[in-house]
């Protein structure tokens, strides 16, 4: 093992230096806390490089600095040992100044931190795209053994002619590597580590693709979802808290939340994220409605280019002037940067009362949305018990018979909300009106009307609905104590469990919600489901109005998002 014991910085590096007797370093292209990389040029075989100089902080120990270089070297070996197009290429690695100098391809590019401080968010359909070319890069990496453990925006390289770069694998690791972090030592950036590094418990491949999930997220939507303004507090929001709900991710929210599940064995897979980005590129993300798949990683997106949904909007989140030049060569620029800068963008966005985040100008997350596309078994006894379940709650108080002054289509609700109504976000989508209420749901949303309740069913999920119901009450905790004791009775047979009935809001009106997990009894041989439900209510001029959710356990955490924003747009207008 090789150790270097010279001064931590070696001397001040200048412009003209040669490197290992062949790499003359010209200018300076990015700095940050792991080293500076330079423009270089390779004297014997004539062609520009990029060189990236290792720069030990200062207090560092011999030992430490040993470390930090093995950690070096093995970067240099894991990159030189992948062949993708959307992993940065090694050529060389040379000892100067007894530290390590890696020689690398150099790019015409800008980092995707910078394009998202510099240019606000990017629109969800080069989002996919690049979410595409970096599950390439990962799915190389993980069938080599190795593991980058720092992805994030900043180490996202865009080349103006398209190509998506993952570069930077020095906390990189591979399983014949010796540990070198300390116990209590997590490497990697708080924004975008996942839970169980965090945790300091075992990883693997899936804690890149939550990384993967919080770099998407931070692309699309202009910030990250676990931001806290401090690190440690941001590391507990990581392990705790659900991520920020999605404005402007439209249909890649479902992947989003799938990449950024908490348990590491439910987390989306490689083969299902690209799986489901493609299908998006080819359908509700098709350029004008053709479809394509995308899975050129050398074509991923032109960062010049700024999004007619970016134009239109008069609020973004940075200043959308058109890109700066970027001079011929650039390895990323900030791409070294530390990208906490998108979350302090964000935090002195809410300080001064800017917009967090443009809004697009066409289409909304309720119009788009929809469910990863695969089918849930749904036992027989599990539908039919829980629409006689309803039946037997709105019995007892009143009826939800059909309005005509419902409407069924796609339109985005209008008008101002009165002093006795919740102001709602506005949305594309399929606008329901009627018995006072007046609700969105996401468009292609299927309706079943009877005289108890309306209920909306995910076309793509056999499983997933949502229900409304009006009761004649004046106590929402009652309302719920009785579904509880019916969901007891009637619908969850085989097994039961209230998790808590607590405090919610719904129509911006402090409220009730219980939320209980459910095994119905099997019929016809047919295998039951768990189920998870969401049942929230509110009492308004001597009526209960109500909105309920309903799914398997298994979807739970990615309908839970789809559910939330359908509330956010539940007004009371009797």
């Amino acid at each position: 093992m090789p150790t270097w014991s010279g001064p931590p910085n070696g001397g001040r590096t200048a412009p003209g230096t040669m490197i290992g007797g062949r790499y003359a370093l010209r200018t300076a292209l990015g700095h940050g806390g792991m080293g500076t990389v330079w423009r270089a040029t390779d004297t014997v075989l004539r062609r520009e490089v990029a060189v990236k100089e290792v720069v030990c902080p200062t207090g560092m120990s011999a030992s430490e600095r040993d470390s930090m270089y093995q950690r070096t070297l093995r970067e240099a070996r894991a990159a030189a040992a992948l062949a993708h197009p959307s992993v940065v290429q090694v050529y060389d690695v040379v000892t100067e100044g007894e530290r390590p100098w890696i020689v690398m391809e150099l790019l015409d590019a800008r980092s995707l931190a910078d394009m998202v401080i510099e240019g606000g968010p990017l629109h969800p359909r080069a989002v996919a795209k690049i979410g595409i070319a970096l599950l390439g890069a990962l799915e190389v990496a993980h069938a080599a053994g190795i593991l980058h453990r720092d992805v994030k925006p900043a180490n996202v390289l865009i080349t103006h002619d398209g190509r998506c770069v993952l570069t930077d694998f020095g906390v990189a690791r591979m399983p014949s590597d010796v540990q070198l972090t300390t116990p209590g030592m997590v490497l990697g950036s708080p924004h975008f580590i996942s839970p169980e590094r965090a945790m300091g418990g075992p990883f693997g491949p899936p804690s890149d693709l939550f990384s993967l999930g919080v770099t998407l997220f931070t692309a699309v939507e202009g910030r990250p979802p676990f931001d806290k303004g401090d690190p440690l507090l941001t590391m507990h929001a990581v392990v705790e808290d659900q991520p920020l709900q999605p404005v402007l991710a439209g249909p890649l929210t479902e992947v989003l939340y799938g990449l950024l599940i908490k348990d590491p064995g439910r987390r989306w897979d490689v083969q299902r994220s690209r799986t489901v980005l493609r299908d998006l590129l080819a359908g509700p993300l098709a350029q004008n409605a053709t479809a394509q798949h995308a899975t050129d990683p050398w074509a991923v997106v032109a960062p010049r280019e700024q999004p007619s949904w970016q134009q239109q909007d008069p609020a973004p989140l940075a200043p959308t002037a058109a890109h700066p030049q970027v001079g011929a060569g650039q390895v990323g620029g900030r791409a070294m940067v530390n990208t906490d800068a998108i979350a302090a963008l964000t935090q002195q966005q809410a300080a001064t009362g800017a917009p967090k985040a443009p809004r697009a100008a066409t289409g909304g997350l309720l119009a788009s949305v929809r469910a990863w596309p695969r089918k849930v078994r749904l036992g027989v006894g599990a539908a039919v018990a829980a629409a006689a379940l309803v039946t037997t709650v709105a019995a007892a108080n009143g009826v939800f018979a059909d309005d005509p002054g419902s409407s069924p289509t796609a339109t985005g609700p209008s008008g101002a909300a009165s002093p006795s109504t919740a102001a709602s976000p506005t949305v594309d989508g399929i606008v329901y009106k009627g018995k006072g209420i007046q609700v969105v749901f996401p468009t292609g949303w299927k309706r079943t009307v009877n005289n108890d309740y309306v209920q909306y069913d995910d076309p793509a999920n056999s499983g997933r609905w949502i229900r409304l119901l009006v009761n004649n009450g004046k106590d929402a905790q009652k309302t719920l104590n009785s579904a509880d004791s019916q969901l007891k009775k009637r619908g969850c047979e085989s097994e039961y469990e209230k998790v808590e009935i607590r405090d919610a809001q719904l129509a911006g009106r402090p409220g009730k919600e219980l939320e209980y997990l459910c095994t119905p009894e099997a019929k016809n041989d047919v295998e039951p489901i768990a189920r998870h439900g969401l049942w929230r209510a509110v009492v308004v001029e001597g009526k209960v109005y109500q909105l309920y959710l309903s799914t398997t356990e298994a979807d739970f955490t990615l309908a839970k998002p789809v559910f939330e924003t359908v509330s956010g747009t539940y007004q009371v207008t009797a």
